[in-house]
């Protein structure tokens, strides 16, 4: 058996999103965007969860749920490199 590493997503109805790419191994997505800010641009977002993913795929609306799971993984990300900056400044504050 075989196992798909790379899969790519073509959304039929979808206004915002003219594909998906997301690498299972390296855990990127790529979006190529139809209209918007980025319309016209192709996004790499890296270290996208899997699960996040799967939901965008099965979801009736592909572009809302990505917008949703974007801003989630944005925050989860800003969240991760606030926590090591903190840690590691000068700032008299110990976070723990």
């Amino acid at each position: 058996m075989r196992e798909i590493l790379v899969e790519k997503i073509i959304p039929k109805k979808s206004s915002l999103i003219e594909f998906l790419i997301y690498d299972k191994q390296e855990h990127n997505l790529q979006v190529s965007y139809k209209r918007g800010k980025h319309a016209g641009k192709v996004i790499t977002y890296k270290n996208f969860p899997q699960d996040s993913f799967d939901l965008v795929i099965t979801s009736k609306s592909q572009g809302r749920a990505l917008l949703r799971e974007l801003k989630r993984y944005k925050k989860e990300q800003a969240s991760f490199f606030s926590f090591f900056t903190n840690l590691f400044s000068n700032n008299k504050k110990v976070p723990y």
